[in-house]
């Protein structure tokens, strides 16, 4: 099947989930997010900031900024058209960008090398650790800069056979509840 078709049908697939299982799932990918050696080994982690329907991970940030973790948050650059690692020590720091969805104010970039952990954003992975994005190929891009170990969250009926194509880029580790 083509991405974009199928990025809709599980966009709606997605927006039918039950509110009471997303909770629960949220809070068990939460949870092992957190153990995850990677994480409480990391000293600069990248997070993408949820919207809509999106695996939540608002209380991944305020935990990493308790941990004393250095934050870093994508900011989108429209042209050329990538990401930059953002750092973010408040909510202050933050703003609705262009497509609504909260990114840092600040436009000053770290180099992605110094991030040792990444939370990649996905529609839906395969057990392989490839995700379908939502079409800009924006992390695909950046995740080649990242030396860190990368990681997806995924609720269990977006875990599935997708296509892949060869610039895809995989992340480490898929996250389940």
């Amino acid at each position: 099947m083509e991405k974009p078709i199928l990025r809709e049908q599980l966009k709606k697939m997605r927006d039918q989930l039950d509110p009471a299982l997303i909770r629960s799932w949220n809070h068990s990918l939460h949870q092992k997010f957190w153990r995850l050696p990677q994480y409480r080994q990391a000293q600069t982690v990248m997070l993408y900031l949820s919207f809509g329907n999106e695996v939540d991970t608002w209380p991944l940030l305020k935990q990493a900024w308790v941990d004393g973790k250095r934050v870093l948050a994508p900011k989108v650059r429209r042209y050329p058209k990538e990401i930059a690692a953002v750092e973010v020590a408040a909510m202050t720091d933050l703003e609705p960008g262009f497509w609504g969805i909260y990114e840092p104010v600040r436009d000053q970039g770290v180099d992605p090398g110094e991030i040792d952990l990444i939370l990649v954003p996905g529609l839906a992975f395969n057990s392989q650790g490839y995700r379908l994005g939502y079409g800009g190929g924006y992390y695909d891009r950046f995740l080649p800069q990242v030396k860190g170990f990368a990681v997806g969250l995924c609720y269990p009926p977006l875990l599935r056979e997708i296509p892949v194509e060869p610039w895809d880029q995989a992340v480490d580790c898929v996250l389940v509840p």
